[in-house]
């Protein structure tokens, strides 16, 4: 898990200047979040300090402390803990000390040179709030995304066929939360064509076994020759049938076919609008109800010249106990607007696919198109999914921000409980209100 989360009460009454007026005391801006005290210093008590040390006695045991990192942090007995100045950085310092309990007080004694101060720090509560910390792909550095700090994510990248990738996403929370994306719900879809049916004997309604496409050096998995379906033609005849095989009482709720806006790379998005069908469903597990959201989408691609195409079916959902979904699709919100591919990483996963593409001499038209046209659908599915599911939930409102440190376009939801939102490095809290959090850099609204 990132460093941990550094979201403070900022208390601006502070002396300024290099010298200390010698009847001033320091204020320590103090927050508790949770088992953790995050205090901070302002610069101008230790810039010009030759030596500083910090004791603070805790009224519950102290388990852990750290420290910016010009400080040295030592935990000197079960409730005290000394932080020494190694070096004197014009910068606020952070002290965070990790006791067994969320209600603590403290006394503090600090000697700046010769001088010795001491008092009482007691912290402010942080006030509700949701804290996300960024996951990132350990495998391959694909894909990042914000997911609520006890959660766990995986994804897992698929090569079915030499020219196409895809890839499976998850993320987990407490009461059977689930993230999901299926990218593309397997198997691939050929367009049948007379070549196709003539020259290989793949003719429409057809499924071609793993063997049959081994044969053809076009891959390692099935396919099946088809015309595009409607996403809800899609999901009927081909998804629900499997949901039912595997999930207990499995039923679809409401089924609504839709338009969505379509979103592409940096959050952009054009006036093109994509057909997806809107669904609710639930089932049982675990002697639970599990309700769940999920929106699903059909992609044609077909050369210019007609002779070759192929088409997928891709889903994005969000799944929780039914009397936990509200909350968790808050959550899964922030995670899915976020979930982004690293640039570099496909484009080097695209001159791989194009150098594939002519590995197979019977599929080759279907295969170039393939390399040519499936990492558009990584930038644009998720994206697209997660506007359309956020903004129809209850009309929720989605805000773009922009990071003022990196320039990043960031696009979060507006619940009533997360209303406003802060960014420091690896860390995104979610507010109802309240001033910004110390160390964090400013999501500025685009609007």
């Amino acid at each position: 898990m990132a460093f941990v989360a550094l979201v403070l009460l900022y208390s601006p009454a502070f002396a300024q200047g290099q010298q200390q007026e010698q009847d001033a005391q320091p204020e320590f801006a103090a927050a508790q979040m949770g088992k953790k005290t995050v205090m901070m210093l302002p610069a101008n008590w230790t810039v010009y300090a030759s030596e500083a040390e910090v004791t603070l006695t805790s009224s519950a045991p102290v388990e852990k402390a750290l420290a910016s990192e010009w400080w040295n942090a030592t935990v000197e007995q079960p409730n005290r803990v000394t932080f020494t100045l190694a070096e004197n950085v014009d910068r606020r310092s952070l002290f965070i000390v990790h006791t067994n309990s969320t209600e603590v007080s403290y006394s503090y004694r600090m000697t700046i040179n010769s001088t010795s101060y001491s008092g009482r720090i007691l912290p402010e509560a942080s006030g509700k709030e949701s804290r996300f910390v960024k996951w990132n792909d350990s495998k391959e550095d694909a894909v990042s995304a914000f997911i609520p700090e006890d959660w766990s994510a995986d994804l897992q990248l698929i090569r079915p066929y030499k020219s196409m990738t895809g890839f499976v996403f998850f993320a987990r929370g407490d009461e059977n939360t689930l993230i999901y994306v299926f990218q593309p719900f397997m198997p691939l879809h050929l367009l049948p064509s007379d070549s196709l049916c003539d020259t290989e004997n793949m003719c429409s309604g057809r499924q071609l076994s793993t063997e049959k496409i081994r044969q053809l050096s076009f891959g390692n998995a099935p396919v099946v020759i088809s015309d595009i379906k409607t996403p809800e033609q899609y999901f009927s005849s081909e998804v629900l049938p499997a949901l039912r095989e595997n999930l207990n009482a499995y039923g679809v709720k409401s089924s609504l076919p839709v338009h969505a806006l379509a979103y592409g790379g940096n959050n952009l998005t054009t006036i093109a609008l994509m057909p997806a069908l809107d669904m609710e469903y639930g089932f049982d597990a675990e002697g639970k109800r599990i309700a769940g959201r999920a929106m699903v989408f059909t992609r044609n691609h077909t050369s210019a010249a007609g002779d070759a195409g192929f088409w997928n079916g891709f889903i994005v959902g969000v799944e929780s106990a039914e009397n936990n979904f509200d909350r968790a699709f808050q959550q899964a919100a922030v995670t899915l607007l976020t979930l982004r591919f690293d640039e570099k990483w496909l484009s080097h996963e695209e001159k791989v696919l194009l150098e594939n593409a002519d590995a197979s001499p019977a599929l080759g038209a279907v295969a170039r198109l393939m390399a040519n046209s499936t990492l558009d659908d990584f930038r644009l599915i998720v994206p697209t999914a997660a506007h359309k599911m956020v903004r129809s939930y209850n009309d929720t409102m989605i805000a773009g921000y922009v990071d003022t440190e990196t320039d990043e376009e960031l696009h979060l939801p507006l619940f009533p409980d997360l209303q406003r939102w802060y960014l420091d490095g690896d860390q995104l809290t979610g507010k109802k209100a309240g001033r910004n959090p110390m160390n964090s850099s400013s999501l500025e609204p685009l609007f």
